[in-house]
């Protein structure tokens, strides 16, 4: 049995076997145990996470409360982290290495390596087989957390959103590759000349505190954007600035989170009114329609700033 089927075999026996209460945290380990960051203790069961991959490297996304992890051994293979928000202790070869807002490190996948969030994180994760960033043969500083304020930066997490939108591109995966690895180059050139600060815009962890106010506000149908700004002491702009860098978007959250809630209800003996009002959307119509625009591409950020 390969790698790949085991995995498939173990997340069917774990949607048979698990409760729906941790259905979203324990799908979203299992992404991530498949892009090589195995969850280790208890499953954080608001963790969500977003990954595609093709061959030869892998691009990704994740928050969560709190979360442990060790790293897959792979000789070949090149990891990176970019934390957004929060922070991590990462442990290789039995040294801590501590990063927090605005900071890269690249980690030798041939290293043991385990990680620890150090507060609710938001972040970015990369691996690539490299044709030139090797930890063997390269000047660039591995294990070594460094600050990437920088517009390559931008660029690199751009491309990862628009890879995760459309994870359906596989003929470009190659050039893709190329240019992952070569922004990834450009960005640390650029850190090691720069000092570096955390985005402004993510000096106060506005992206991690909507999380919390998302979370016990979304079955409220009258919650919206602007109602979270206003909980979040915020304004829609500033907050729409902090999911951006994301690559998503807080109507987009607030309606995600909804829809997995009417999918973690469905099972349940309830109407389906009933459901629905439970998951936070004011009519079945406002769900179909919901769905709908989160099984599409995203095309529509003028409307969902409008939201």
């Amino acid at each position: 049995m390969t790698p790949e089927t085991s995995r498939g075999a173990r997340r069917k026996n774990h949607e048979r076997e698990r409760p729906d209460t941790l259905r979203m945290g324990e799908e979203a380990a299992e992404q991530c145990d498949d892009f090589g960051w195995t969850p280790t203790g208890i499953i954080d069961p608001t963790l969500f996470a977003k990954v595609s991959q093709q061959p030869g490297y892998g691009v990704g996304r994740a928050w969560s409360a709190k979360a442990t992890y060790d790293l897959s051994r792979a000789p070949k293979r090149i990891y990176l982290v970019h934390t957004v928000e929060g922070g991590f202790d990462f442990t290789v070869d039995g040294e801590t290495v501590t990063t927090r807002a605005g900071q890269l490190v690249l980690l030798d996948g041939d290293a043991p390596t385990s990680a620890r969030t150090r507060a609710a994180t938001a972040r970015f994760v990369w691996h690539l087989t490299p044709t030139f960033l090797s930890p063997r043969s390269h000047r660039f500083r591995f294990h070594e957390p460094l600050s990437v304020d920088n517009g390559t930066m931008q660029g690199l997490m751009a491309l990862t959103n628009a890879t995760l939108r459309h994870p359906e591109a596989a003929p470009a995966s190659t050039h893709v590759g190329h240019a992952l690895e070569h922004l990834i180059a450009g960005a640390l050139e650029e850190a090691g000349t720069l000092s570096g600060t955390a985005d402004a815009v993510h000096r106060d962890d506005l992206f991690t505190a909507a999380q919390g106010v998302i979370e016990s506000r979304f079955r409220d149908p009258a919650f919206d954007v602007n109602r979270l700004a206003r909980e979040l002491s915020s304004t829609a702009r500033h907050v729409h600035a902090a999911f951006r860098t994301f690559g998503t978007t807080p109507r987009r959250q607030i309606e995600e989170r909804r829809i997995a809630e009417f999918e973690r209800l469905t099972p349940q003996i309830l109407t389906l009114t009933q459901v629905v009002e439970r998951s936070g959307f004011s009519s079945i119509r406002q769900y179909t329609r919901a769905a709908a625009r989160h099984a599409a591409p995203q095309h529509d950020r003028a409307d969902e700033r409008g939201a």
